[in-house]
């Protein structure tokens, strides 16, 4: 069990460190783009509903009036602004491809925002299961197996630690390997029920890719027989019956009416109209959810046989995708206040935290052999472990940095991540390898460090004036930039103290 956990762990140590770190960002994914759009308009008062119902409607006429769909998305905690999409039907005569549009409403002048070309905090996310520059199914099936190697190094680590939990409580200081070992056991146990829910639930989540020849030898092969099966699996259970409103009043504010009189404590988050322009068109509204980990509630409102009829979604019908809910919602934690948020990210970051200290450790233990192999696997330690957090430095600063009007610039600012960490390597590959180690923690406190003042000399935004002005999301990301350089300059200054003891 020992060496399984070794291996298991080792095997994939790199790219699970990898989908560990941006997978814990993604816990901030809407918090993220608030920083990566800066030009958004946030709302710091509260507006009524249908206030701002009949500006986005002012906007979506003037924007959108061939548009199929509407979308209207209300201000919330995390997201404090009103925005608009809408959905373009292709046009081969004209040459206008199928798209979604989206633009950011100033709640006090009703001006529509365009904000920048961004990746933000989406595709950061994505990463953690898609990777990139690579065919999507080959990161579906890559990342399915690390996970599976990860569940495996998990199971074992419980087992070959007999006294688990007494060793939690055990960190000796200035003791080479076995301080090492004790800060693995800590990042270990701490947050043990989370890295056990977050690997399987991740496994079962892919468990269509990755198990794809049980659903073939079952229902049969090929992408629309595959479809056929996730629209039986993901079928929903909804309580339907009719209302007491005259089909020709059914409109968004008909529609937003009544779900505020029947859904007295829930906040509006979103507004939908979808089939515009034909003889069934529907009306959604999306409630945040109360209570669980569902994180909203869909209501639906459309004419059925002349007759008004609302519709409110109650979760899946079939158990197995009942289940495959629960672990997704799990998973993705969208549920999440804020406090239970920070504890996601912080339990994930203590995931990658054990998966670092574990591929140290892995190389503590083959120091004394002093082969080549083992210092290219300790430089390359270097080149992931600190090498991808400056990369990701790189990907916030290039938001700031890059021509606004630059083409593909979202895909540009993905390339500067990647840039960035190959450059990594690079120099850890130059260097001897504590002296890599020193450099990239010494460069990466620089680098979150310049963040804020990058974002201070590039937009209007600073430390002073978004608490002035309660722009809490922006004003939190900056202070965490400043934070992660902290922790960073404090990692070089106690291994460059670490290092000194030994040269004497």
């Amino acid at each position: 069990m020992s060496w399984l956990h070794t291996w298991a762990g080792f095997a994939f140590g790199w790219l699970l460190f990898f989908i560990f770190v941006t997978g814990s960002a993604g816990y901030f994914e809407n918090e993220i783009d608030r920083w990566m759009k800066p030009e958004i308009a946030i709302v710091n008062t509260p507006i009524d509903d249908f206030t701002i119902l009949n500006k986005a409607q002012q906007q979506l006429n003037s924007l959108a009036g061939d548009g199929a769909q509407w979308y209207i998305s209300y201000p919330s905690i995390r997201d404090p602004h009103i925005d608009i999409s809408w959905l373009q039907l292709a046009n081969t005569e004209l040459d206008i491809p199928r798209q979604w549009h989206e633009k950011n409403l100033d709640p006090y002048t009703n001006n529509a925002i365009s904000s920048r070309e961004t990746s933000g905090g989406e595709t950061l996310y994505r990463l953690h299961y898609n990777l990139h520059y690579v065919p999507i199914m080959v990161g579906y099936l890559v990342t399915s197996l690390a996970t599976l190697f990860m569940l495996i190094a998990l199971v074992t680590g419980v087992i070959i630690h007999k006294k688990i939990f007494i060793e939690f409580f055990t960190f000796r200081t200035g003791k080479g390997l076995r301080a090492w070992l004790d800060i693995h056991n800590i990042f270990s146990v701490l947050p043990l029920p989370f890295h056990l829910m977050i690997t399987y639930s991740g496994l079962v989540l892919l468990m269509g890719i990755s198990f794809a020849p049980v659903i073939d030898a079952t229902y049969g092969e090929g992408k629309k027989i595959h479809r056929q099966f996730y629209d039986l699996f993901q079928v929903e259970d909804q309580q339907q019956q009719f209302i007491e409103l005259n089909t020709a009043d059914l409109s968004l504010e008909t529609a937003l009416k009544d779900a505020k009189v029947r859904y007295k404590n829930q906040a509006i988050s979103y507004l939908g109209l979808i089939d515009r322009h034909t003889s069934q068109p529907s009306f959604e509204v999306w409630l945040d959810a109360n209570e669980g980990i569902e994180f909203a509630t869909l209501i639906t409102y459309r004419i059925v046989n002349e007759r008004v009829q609302i519709a409110q979604s109650i979760g899946k019908t079939h158990s197995a995708a009942q289940v495959y809910d629960i672990l997704e919602h799990l998973h993705e934690g969208l549920f999440a206040g804020t406090y239970l948020r920070w504890l996601y990210f912080i339990s994930g970051l203590l995931g990658a935290g054990m998966i670092a200290t574990g591929m140290i450790i892995w190389v503590n233990k083959r120091k004394k052999q002093q082969t080549r192999l083992i210092n290219v696997i300790d430089k390359l330690n270097a080149a992931v472990i600190v090498g991808l957090p400056i990369a990701i430095a790189c990907y916030f600063l290039s938001n700031r940095l890059l021509p606004l009007a630059m083409l593909d610039r979202a895909e540009w600012e993905m390339h500067s991540l990647f840039i960035a960490f190959a450059l990594c390597g690079v120099f850890c590959a130059l260097r001897v390898a504590d002296k890599a180690w020193q450099n990239m923690l010494w460069v990466a406190a620089a680098l979150y460090a310049f963040i804020p003042l990058c974002n201070m000399l590039t937009t209007e935004h600073n430390l002073l004036l978004s608490a002035q002005k309660g722009d809490w999301l922006m004003l939190g990301f900056d202070l965490s930039m400043l934070l992660f350089s902290a922790c960073f300059a404090f990692s070089a200054v106690l291994l460059q103290k670490h290092t000194s003891k030994i040269a004497i």
